[in-house]
């Protein structure tokens, strides 16, 4: 299971800090907060403060059936203030199966829409399955659901940054940005609140983030913060 990491690891969490995410300062609304995990040895540590809201929680850890690596779920409650969430990856061998999957809803498992635990509207998604990225929208019913970006990547001992945002994705490097602010086709994180208020973003690390039999191989450290 995932732990804090102590002390005497900090310097190997910030060297791989800065290796991944030398823009990362960037983000205004807590600079300096995030999650950094190892995904090779089911590590995890929280770096500089405590974060303004609640920690990231972790839903579901176990090994995956690749060896000693690790799959895990977030859970991650942006606060107030806060445009959204970045999630930096690194990549070792070439990947297979579901490596990320992000998503509004706790019940995203892959392939758009949800089992309905949010209000219609609130369950985009994108997923990296081998190395296709695939965005799905949010959708009023499962017939709704629309793929809206498909990709094909070079993974293997590659990084992958997203943004994520209230009607937003980007990723790269180079960034590519995704925006949906009539059609409220993508994530929801409004930065007034808006009954029922979600503002819960759950990442999925080496698997889906509902389905433990969707998993996958590949992803080796994964960083998480505010933006």
């Amino acid at each position: 299971m995932f732990h804090r990491i102590t002390p005497r690891l900090l310097p190997a969490c910030l060297a791989i800090a800065l290796f991944l995410g030398a823009g990362a300062a960037h983000a205004q609304c807590a600079p300096g907060h995030l999650a950094y995990l190892d995904l090779a040895y089911g590590a995890a540590v929280v770096i500089g403060p405590e974060f303004p809201a609640q920690p990231p929680v972790f839903v579901a850890s176990s090994h995956t059936e690749c060896g000693p690596a690790f799959k895990t779920v977030l859970k991650v409650t942006v606060p107030q203030g806060c445009h959204g969430v970045e999630v930096w990856l690194d990549y070792a061998s070439e990947p297979h199966d579901w490596t990320l999957n992000i998503g509004d809803s706790a019940t995203n498992n892959g392939y758009g829409g949800d089992a309905g635990t949010l209000p219609a509207g609130q369950n985009a998604e994108v997923q990296i399955l081998n190395q296709q990225l695939t965005v799905y929208s949010a959708a009023d019913n499962p017939a709704d659901v629309d793929a809206i970006v498909s990709e094909s990547l070079a993974l293997t001992q590659g990084a992958l940054r997203f943004e994520v945002g209230d009607q937003s994705l980007a990723w790269g490097q180079p960034l590519t940005a995704l925006e949906t602010p009539d059609l409220h086709r993508l994530f929801f994180l409004p930065s007034t609140p808006v009954a029922p208020e979600n503002r819960d973003i759950y990442i999925g690390l080496n698997r889906t983030i509902a389905s433990p039999g969707r998993d996958g191989c590949g992803l080796r450290r994964a960083m998480v913060m505010f933006d």
